[in-house]
């Protein structure tokens, strides 16, 4: 039910970034149009990219925990026996829940300290686009978790797998 459930929120993410990277890209387009062909700069376009960028690269991030696409050397885990590669995924799943707790709870103090800062152009309180660190820490929390349990409590022999194969 829970890796079900992880399934359809990675659609629903990855669906929402895209949207986002399309709209980035389109908003720096019509940026280069404005200030080049029409010598009148659109206000705001520049920042509102780098703070869709934020977000895509924190939902992305999560993304790629939830795949274990990120950079990973699966040559030595690989040649351990099964009870240290029950140790390896222990610490880098644990490494990760850490590294998601950073995020969450110092990203949800910097976000909830800059909401009285607003955005020179847009006028938006900074702390809306700072949330996108907890957001991801968030996501990135609840891909870790699945693994760590079942490598915790379900797996019997094998743990779960820390790298992906490219070729799948």
């Amino acid at each position: 039910m829970y890796m079900k459930a992880l399934a359809v929120l990675t659609r629903f993410i990855t669906g929402v970034t895209a949207l986002a990277f399309l709209s980035m890209a389109a908003l720096v387009c019509l940026q280069v149009f404005y200030r080049y062909v029409l010598n009148s700069p659109l206000t705001g376009s520049e920042e509102a990219a780098r703070a869709i960028l934020i977000y895509i690269v924190m939902l992305g991030s999560a993304v790629a925990v939830g795949d274990r696409a990120h950079m990973a050397i699966g040559y030595f885990y690989e040649k351990f026996p099964p009870l240290l590669q029950k140790m390896a995924a222990f610490l880098y799943f644990a490494s990760i829940l850490f590294i998601a707790s950073l995020f969450i709870i110092k990203g949800n103090d910097l976000a909830q300290r800059t909401m009285m800062q607003t955005t020179p152009a847009l006028q938006i309180p900074k702390g809306l686009i700072i949330y996108a660190f907890p957001i991801g820490g968030v996501l990135m929390f609840l891909y870790a978790l699945a693994p760590m349990l079942q490598l915790l409590f379900v797996s019997k022999d094998a743990p779960p797998s820390v790298v992906q194969d490219p070729l799948q």
